[in-house]
């Protein structure tokens, strides 16, 4: 949840005809007659027919494509592991380094030249940091409120995995981070990220699952630790390496429909790994890839104005399984903050050649201000979650909305204090500053935030006109006569996160949404091994990470703060432990 670009890492991959999963994918029995080769060849176009009926975008392109032909001539290299990692992200370098404590014979690869971008913030139940605070919540209320956001549109037996393993998961990273650096870890569970009816004008569940992990003997000039820096010299320490740019073109499979390994493009030319026990994706969602983005989630193309995704998250491992006979998800889910600043009259979305206008994030954009959209009404509770007004925004012109307050701000986010992320605001960025002094370089002065002496003059400088304007400052006039009768009589916002707008001077702001990364993938099982179109495992092929689906649909549950990031972490660990044996 960190406002940092997303790193490095991801790749572009997969099989030929002949290697699809057909027994597999169409749910045949262990004891059906053999297939000839004319046989399976029809249900691979059988297959790849039924994947490709919902692979098109809204103007008509196939995102899916076909999967490349490599003949066995062009491979210049073989290499023979037993378990194969392809991806060295948050997911699969845990993964990794689950396989080197285990002195299991593994590769672990990447497209990126270098270790990819950590995150922080890492969501667990029932770890004992949390135990010792005496803050433990129920999993059976965190089971539901997580199908909740999803209408149970997702898979609540793989959130078992997560539930069952996420505390020791945080456990296991401090105590290798101790082992390795020679000093004891230090665990912050977010206590603040708690409690009910706190946000969004309803009872919302916000269990304290948020957990910072971080080393003095491995940390960033923020104090932070760089969890795939710190992993990735893990493996090291521990005898195994991270080869980088390996560039995934084309898993192999057998005869039967079983991953054997996958050939990847690399700068000696073709190289083909052959895993015996199988094959691990950990190569992130899809966030740009502009063409799959628009088929799976166009709702949300709508309202993006800010990239912060990984660049190499292009969706080639989804696209390499789909080939293979697997299954995804119906559902498209993205994860977008409500912080794409832009200038006044910038419009949301992407051009026809994938362009989009971007100032990058701004962190205030997610206070519970008033918000309008470009004929001046207000659209939406405020006080929702992050992704709330981008969704409602995209139904309204232009698919942004205005941010608007007074000189008062640094005092409001103190009574709103917001969860999560968006909490950096009033524990950092406006504590004890003015606005001008947070803000006035990187955004007053670049012309993304307006200041004016009077409200007439703000809606001017924000492009308000004729009828808008006039709507503008008598949506204004309405919204300090809710803060005075302390009741939002319109959209139920909770009072206290309710705030005048009357003291100059006034400042205000568009937004669109900004997009970290797409969380819909893959299904997979509790044990995260893939699954084809009848909901059987495909053997040797297993994904973790935003590659995975099954947890998440149409949306973000911003309110369990650190989910995403603690989903990757133990579903490495454990999709690493399951093929190494070490699960009982």
């Amino acid at each position: 949840m960190n406002e940092a670009s997303h790193g490095v890492s991801r790749r572009s991959f997969l099989m030929g005809a002949g290697g699809i999963g057909a027994l597999a994918a169409l749910g045949l029995s262990g004891c059906a007659a053999p297939k000839n080769a004319a046989q399976r060849a029809a249900d691979v176009e059988a297959i790849k027919a039924g994947a490709n009926s919902s692979s098109k975008n809204a103007g008509g392109v196939d995102w899916l494509g076909t999967a490349p032909e490599i003949s066995s001539s062009e491979i210049k290299e073989t290499k023979d592991t037993d378990i194969l990692v392809v991806g060295a992200g948050m997911s699969g370098i845990m993964a990794g380094a689950t396989l080197a404590e285990l002195g299991a014979n593994f590769m672990i690869v990447d497209k990126g030249a270098e270790p990819a971008a950590s995150h922080y913030d890492m969501g667990a139940i029932h770890s004992k940091y949390q135990i010792e605070q005496d803050i433990d919540f129920s999993e059976g209320r965190w089971l539901n409120e997580w199908a909740r956001y999803a209408s149970f549109k997702n898979d609540q037996s793989v959130a078992r995995t997560w539930v069952e393993n996420s505390g020791a998961t945080i456990e296991w990273i401090a105590d290798t981070y101790a082992k390795h650096f020679g000093q004891e870890s230090v665990v912050e569970v977010d206590v603040e990220n708690g409690g009910d009816g706190k946000a969004g004008g309803t009872n919302y569940f916000i269990p304290p699952e948020c957990h910072h992990v971080s080393n003095p003997g491995f940390v960033n000039e923020r104090g932070q630790t760089e969890h795939v820096k710190a992993m990735t010299q893990v493996i090291k320490d521990d005898g195994g390496e991270v080869l980088y740019s390996y560039d995934l073109v084309k898993l192999v499979q057998d005869d039967s429909g079983a991953v054997t390994g996958a050939i990847f493009k690399t700068d000696a030319g073709y190289t083909q790994i052959n895993a015996k026990k199988g094959v691990i994706l950990a190569t992130g969602g899809y966030p740009a890839n502009a063409d799959m983005l628009r088929a799976r989630d166009p709702e949300a193309v709508r309202c993006i104005t800010s990239l912060n995704y990984n660049t190499n998250n292009t969706g080639a491992g989804i696209k390499a399984a789909l080939w293979a006979g697997a299954d995804m998800d119906e559902v498209g889910a993205t994860m977008v903050f409500d912080r794409g600043v832009v200038a006044p009259g910038v419009d949301a979305g992407m051009d026809e050649n994938g362009n989009w206008a971007t100032n990058g994030q701004f962190n205030l954009g997610s206070q519970p201000f008033l918000k309008v959209d470009r004929h001046g009404e207000r659209i939406c509770n405020e006080s929702a979650n992050y992704d709330a007004i981008c969704f409602a925004s995209a139904q309204h012109p232009g698919g942004v909305w205005c941010q608007v307050f007074d000189v008062n701000a640094p005092d409001d986010v103190q009574i709103f204090k917001t969860q999560g992320c968006s909490a950096n605001t009033w524990k950092m960025a406006l504590k004890n500053k003015t606005v001008d002094q947070a803000y006035g370089e990187r955004y007053i002065d670049k012309g993304l935030m307006m200041k004016a002496d009077t409200l007439d003059e703000l809606a001017d400088k924000l492009g308000f006109t004729g009828d808008d304007k006039a709507q503008f400052l008598k949506t204004v006039d309405n919204y300090n006569a809710m803060y005075d009768a302390g009741e939002d009589t319109q959209f139920g916002k909770e009072s206290y996160r309710l705030s005048a707008i009357r003291e100059a001077p006034f400042y205000g702001a568009w937004y669109g949404g900004s997009l970290l990364t797409t969380i819909d993938g893959l299904r997979i099982d509790h044990n995260t091994q893939v699954l084809d179109k009848n909901h059987n495992p495909i053997p040797g092929l297993f994904a973790v990470g935003t590659t995975s689906g099954s947890y998440y649909a149409g949306n973000y549950p911003v309110y369990l703060v650190g989910n995403c990031l603690g989903r990757q972490v133990t579903f490495g660990r454990y999709a690493a432990r399951y093929l190494a044996g070490d699960l009982k």
